[in-house]
């Protein structure tokens, strides 16, 4: 899908308009990978305690 979607979330986040608790929730689902977290955020992905 050429990265359309984490594309938008890098813009969303660096805007201000996402915080991490929306990026953490679009790897919860799928939508994006611990990787993608890791670089849009500069943190590690930690999975919630289920």
């Amino acid at each position: 899908m050429l990265n359309i979607f984490k594309n938008l979330a890098m813009q969303f986040y660096s805007s201000g308009l996402y915080n991490k608790t929306i990026i953490n929730s679009f790897v919860q689902i799928g939508a994006l990978t611990a990787d993608d977290y890791l670089e849009i955020t500069g943190d590690k992905y930690v999975a919630p305690n289920a």
